[in-house]
This record gives C-alpha cells, structure tokens and sequence, in this order.
C-alpha cells in the first residue's frame, strides 16, 4: 500500500510538471509544448488502464474531434499515399489526438490549476518579450514571425484574466494584468486577429460585468472607448490604412499582406469550387494551391506574388477543411466548433461564458488564418478547451461523480424487465435523490408501473422507423448523469450514449461491436451466457459496482404493487385458490398442454379453486382454450386478458400455490411471496431462475436437480443428461419441441404440490 501511494504521488508529480510546462509554452514556443505533451501522454497511458478508464472520448467534443481526425488520416492516405507529405500533413492535426488525453489528465481540480496558472505567466512572458523586443533584433524577428498566434493568446488570455478573477475578493491585481495583455496586443503587436479579439472580447467583458439596466448602453460605451484607444495606437492604424488602400495584385510587384490576403482567398474560391465535394487531400494543398495559382494568372508571377501563388494553406481553416477534406471535412470541423459551444451553453455560467469565448474567438481566428493548422494556435486552443471542458464536468457533476439523474435501459422482454428491479432498487438506494427513468419497449414496463423506486418512463418500439429514432434521440440527448445498459444489444447501448456522458453496461461474452462498445463504457459487465453460473438479477446489479461501497448488495425482484381487482372476479375468487399459468411465450418453453389437463383435473378433485391466467393474445388464449371446458366458473375461474399487472399481483397475494413454465408471470409469482411452482426445461435455472421472494443473496439455485427448493420457489427439471443444454429446446429454434419439458409428467407436478400446500 505505501508503495502503491509512492508511485501516485511521483505520477501526480510528473503530471504537474508536464502541465505547468505545457501552460507556460503554449503561447509561444513549439518545441517547449512538444516536450511538455510528450511527458503528459507517456503519464497518461502509465498504466494504460488509467486512460481507458477514464474514457475521455465519451464527451461529446472529443468525440467529434477524434472523428475528424480519422476522416483527416483517412482522406490524406486515400489521396496521398503513406508518404513523407502525408505523415506531415496528418501530424500538423494531432492536437485533435490530444485533446482527450489532456481532458483525462485535467479531471482533477489541481493540475487544472496549475495549467491556468502556467498559461496566464506564459502569456505574461510574452507579452514581456514584445516589448523588450526592440532591443534585441532575434526575438525582434521572433516576435514579428508570430505576431499572429501571439495575439490569439494574448487576447484570450485578458479575458480569461479578468473572468475568473471576476468573483474573487481583490480583482484589481488580476485585471491589471489583463489590462497588461490587451495594451501589449494593441500596441506592441503588428497583427490584426489579436486586435479585432481584443475588441470583440472588451465588449464582450463589459457585457458581463454591467447590470441588466445599463448593459447596452455601458457595452456601446465599452466599444467606443477601446476603438478610441485603438485608433491611438500606430500598429493598429498602419493595419487599418493597409487595409484600405491595398494594392489590388495580379502582374504587380508591390502588394501589401491584406492583398496577398485577397489572392489567397480567389485563388482558395476556385479550390473549393473544384474540390469542394470530395476533397484534394490534406497532404496536397500546396500542389493543387500552386495549379489553381497559374491558370488563374496564366503564367508565373515572381517577386511579392510568390506568397499566394506558392502557398501551403489558403490562410483560413475553413477552406482548408473544404479544400482539403471535402465537404464531409468541412462538416466535421464546423460540428467539432458547435459540440464545444453546445457544450459551452450547457455548462455552469461561469465556466460556459469562458468556454463558449474561447470557442469564439478561435471561429473567428478560423476566418483569417488556419489556426487548427498552425502548430501554437491549434494547441493553444486544443489545451484550454480540454481544460475547461473537464472543471464544466467536475462543476456540473461533482469532483465526486456526483449522480443526479439515472436512465436504466430496459430494452427486452416483460421478464427481463421485472428483474432489472433489483438493479434499480439498488441505484435508488445509492442515489436516493436522483432522478431515475426507465426506457422499455412498448408494452413491456407494466410489470414496473407505480414502481416507488422509478420517476418516469419511456416506452419506444420494439421496431421503429427514423423519424422516430430521431424523436426518442432528441429527448433523450444527454438528459441523463448516468446511463445503465441492461441489454447487451447495440441498439440499447446506442441509446445509452446518447442519453447519458458516463455508461455502465452488459456486453456479450463475444461479438463484433464489443469493442465499440467497451471503448464507450465506463464499467462494462461481461453477460454470462446461458450457461453461465451468474443469475441474471445479479449481473445487471453488478452494473453500478463502480459506484457502491459494500461488496454485495441483497438483490430483491421487485413487483408492482397490487390494485383493487374487477367486481366480478373479486367476488368470484375463493381463499386457497391456485393459480396456473399455461401459457409460455415460446414453445421451446412449453410444458404440454395435455399435462396442463391432467394437472387440473387433479387440482380441483382435491377440491381447489384454480385461476387461469394469460394475455389476451392469440397463442395465450390457444394454450388455455383446451382448459376451459374441465369445470364451471367459478371453481374453474378463467382472468386471461382481464387484468393488469398490478391486479394480477393482488391475484397471486390471495393464492394458495402458483403453477407455471419458464415465463415472466413465474418470476412475478416468486417475487410476491407466493410459493412457486417453476417447470424448467432446456433454460439453465442457475441464470433464469425464478428469484425467491426475500432470499439470501448467496443462495442459487443448481444447473440439473430433479427438485429445488429456495424459499418459497420450487423448481422442477429432467432426468435427461442434456439438461440444461442452454439452447432454444431439441432443434434450437424458438419453434422447437423440448423432450425435457415433456419428461416431466403431471405426477411428477403433483407430488410437489401436495408437499407445498401441506406446508
């Protein structure tokens, strides 16, 4: 144990380092990032189970970014080969890569400090090197080569400064130091992107720091004042007069940078005409850049013209994403924009107004320049979105995981339904101010209703057709803390992403998509198959192990509670009756309708009240029909298709004994406290089992004994050597015969009844 928090604490450490280096650069040196992220990613994969995990991909933002930069490896390799070119192009995108790695790093409170803090005395040094510029000609040159990204993150940086000293008891210290930034931006930097953020963000700032009453006037006020400081500045009027008398290109040899920035942008007009669907690849801008560029000006221009006619990114991220990439690329980016301001509008106020700035000003930086492209930009961005992205995750949830609303998806039969009662009885127990819905298919979560355990529901089709997939995924988009996915199916485990940013679910023991969906899990649970030795109550339990401090939990099947019964029947149904349940959903489940007769005759010569349950099905009502005739109501009381669930638990509660196959009722029956008669045939018991009401947990049942009984279940089988064989009965099909099931005779049945009434 001690060495075990000896190595926590030397990881912690290393981490910080990475993270304080990585703040510090970012705003002006690659080569200070590269190291800083080269140690964050070896800490992050050290263990390798650590990033796994954690799962950053499951946020939204990451998602898509990482979506974007498959599609970027993909279209560059399908256009370009594996070639040095390539590899270049597909590694100037890797903070796509990166971004999940450092979100999974900055989940706690403390690294994220020490990355803001780092960032805001990084943007200081910077803002310290242009003005001390002058007198050193290098990190003159310096300067003026980045003037572009040193504005983005000046600019960015004051606002940061200034909001989040915005609640804190002496604000002054932290906005002088914004003040500090933004002066440098607009008077000791030669670049118009750090200058129109510096505008937008001031504005921006006064907005948010007046009262609702003056919030226009004193945000027009702000504008005038910083336009006016502005015009004072000689960097910024050299920009503005440039801007307003460039040349305008073609065969001249004298063009300003905003002309040149004309030229890059016909010449990228052209592109996006011509590759704007498929895409050129990432890999070969300059190429084709250098092709539209000469039959646009029909042959070479040499001097000043040379930088638009031989450029290797058009300047703006958005044609270089069209350009490159194709309108799917295009799409990609502007939805990896969005999902981080969707984000940004979902998050607590004080972290959303910063986030959703941050994305602002890089979709307007986008405009002139291609900042995902160029190396500080891009991890500049990529840093700060990860950032604030996990303290949006730890205000809204908790430091401690915090769950304030549960979504169990329920997507199977009626049976399946009813035991995932335990399950939710056990996240009401954990959480028990949380909200908690159940999704089910339609007709299945009556065995769930006026559950005390459950706030809401959702009934969907068992099939349905996009426009209602689309209707269920609007509603249910990210409503939820927590999804449990208790059916290993995709369609359930689709829906789980959506509802919810963490996942506990079932998977199968093998399958195409698990690693789909173990990758999207946070707490997977391997299904132990039919012929598993787990009961399925408690598999779906182990779904919020993550999240429990005790080692096993008492896992109770949950019925409905009962409801006041028709008169009719009130009045007709007799004390000791015993209810029999014919019918089971698949004949492979079938006990022989004959011996239904022969028990039933039996049942009332010993002078029993019998019930018949069912559904008003078509089936139900053919295994039943042949029942009917062997006595008069009401000794022979017939309710198929005549009550709920609810009015049928209030039926079992009265009944002396239940009779029934491997079906949903049997469970229903068991959970009530009524002594069961379960017949079995192929199904393994040790999974499917009716649960004994109130049982001791470690109590299961047996794979092949001609008789159990655990509390108030008894459970009869086969003599046959292949029971339980797990399959869907002799030809394994949901058609089939089972010749276990007709083995068990109705003396057989009889014996136990008399054993059981007798008690």
């Amino acid at each position: 144990m001690k060495d075990r928090i000896t190595q926590t604490g030397v990881w912690h450490a290393c981490v910080v380092v990475g993270l304080a280096g990585l703040g510090f650069f970012t705003p002006f040196s690659s080569a200070g990032v590269a190291f800083a992220l080269a140690l964050i990613v070896v800490l992050a994969f050290w263990p390798a189970r650590r990033l796994w995990r954690e799962a950053p991909w499951n946020e939204p933002v990451m998602a898509v970014g990482l979506g974007l930069f498959a599609y970027i490896v993909i279209q560059t390799l399908v256009t370009g080969g594996n070639s040095a070119s390539s590899r270049q192009a597909i590694s100037q995108y890797q903070e796509l890569l990166l971004a999940p790695i450092l979100y999974s790093v900055l989940r706690d409170a403390r690294r994220r400090q020490v990355l803001m803090l780092s960032l805001f005395a990084g943007a200081v040094a910077l803002a310290l090197m242009v003005w001390a510029a002058p007198l050193h000609p290098e990190l003159q040159a310096m300067i003026f080569k980045r003037r572009i990204s040193a504005g983005f993150a000046l600019a960015v940086c004051a606002f940061l400064v200034v909001m989040r000293a915005k609640d804190t008891p002496q604000p002054w210290p932290a906005r002088v130091v914004a003040a500090f930034l933004a002066f440098t931006v607009l008077f000791g930097l030669d670049g118009r992107t750090g200058q129109l953020l510096v505008i937008v963000l001031a504005v921006l700032t006064v907005w948010l720091h007046s009262t609702r009453r003056v919030r226009w006037v004193a945000s027009l006020a702000g504008l005038l004042v910083v336009l006016a400081l502005a015009w004072t500045s000689g960097t910024v009027g050299s920009r503005m007069k440039e801007t307003l008398s460039m040349s305008p290109g073609g065969d001249e040899t004298v063009v300003t940078s905003t002309g040149i920035r004309v030229e890059l942008m016909r010449v990228a007009l052209a592109l996006a005409q011509r590759y704007g669907v498929a895409g050129a690849g990432y890999g070969n801008y300059t190429q084709v850049h250098a092709q539209m560029a000469d039959e646009i000006y029909r042959t070479p221009v040499e001097g000043a013209n040379v930088n638009w006619m031989r450029s290797t990114n058009p300047h703006n991220e958005y044609f270089m994403q069209l350009i490159g990439g194709g309108i799917v690329g295009a799409a990609l980016f502007i939805a990896w924009l969005a999902a981080a301001f969707r984000a940004a509008l979902r998050a607590p106020p004080a972290i959303g107004v910063q986030l959703g700035a941050v994305v602002v000003a890089f979709a307007i930086g986008c405009l002139f320049n291609s900042l995902l492209l160029d190396f500080i930009e891009g991890h500049f961005y990529m840093a700060l979105v990860a950032c604030l992205l996990a303290q949006a995750r730890a205000t809204r949830h908790g430091d401690t995981d915090e769950v304030r609303s549960v979504l169990i998806i329920a997507t199977r039969q009626i049976g399946d339904v009813l035991l995932t009662t335990p399950l939710i009885r056990a996240a009401r127990r954990r959480w028990p101010d949380a909200r908690i819905d159940v999704i089910g298919f339609a007709g299945t979560l009556g065995m769930l209703r006026n559950n005390a355990d459950i706030n809401g529901y959702f009934e969907t089709p068992a099939k349905s057709g996009w426009r209602d997939a689309r209707s269920l995924a609007s509603r249910l988009w990210r409503r939820y803390d927590l999804a449990l996915v208790t059916d290993p199916g995709d369609r359930a485990h689709l829906l789980g992403w959506i509802a919810a940013p963490q996942r506990a679910g079932i998977v199968p023991a093998a399958g195409r998509s698990n690693w789909v969906k173990r990758v999207l899990l946070r707490h997977t649970v391997v299904a132990a198959g039919d012929q598993g030795t787990v009961h399925v109550t408690a598999e779906k339990q182990s779904l919020i192990a993550p999240w429990l401090d005790e080692s096993s939990v008492r896992a109770d099947v949950i019925a409905p509670p009962p409801r006041d019964l028709p008169g009719d029947i009130a009045a007709a149904l007799q004390p000791g009756a015993v209810v029999v349940h014919a019918p089971s959903m698949w004949p492979y489940k079938q006990w022989p309708v004959a011996h239904f007769e022969e028990l039933v005759k039996a049942l009332l010569a010993m002078g029993r009240q019998v019930v018949l349950t069912g559904s008003a099905g078509a089936r139900d009502k053919e295994c039943i029909a042949p029942l009917l005739t062997l006595a008069p109501a009401p000794q022979l009381l017939d309710v198929s298709g005549q009550l709920d669930f609810n009015q049928l638990v209030a039926v079992l509660q009265r009944a002396a004994l239940y009779i029934g196959p491997d079906t949903s009722v049997s469970h229903l029956a068991a959970a009530t406290g009524v002594p069961v008669i379960a017949i079995f045939g192929p199904t393994n018991p040790m999974r499917w089992a009716p649960w004994p009401a109130k049982s001791n947990a470690s109590e299961i049942f047996e794979r092949s004994t001609l008789v159990q009984r655990i509390g108030n279940v008894t459970l009869l089988q086969s003599d046959l050597p292949c029971v339980p064989c797990g399959k869907a009965g002799c030809e394994d099909h949901r058609q089939s015969r089972s010749d276990c099931l007709v083995a068990i005779g109705p003396d057989r049945v009889l014996e136990q009844v008399r054993l059981v009434l007798a008690r």
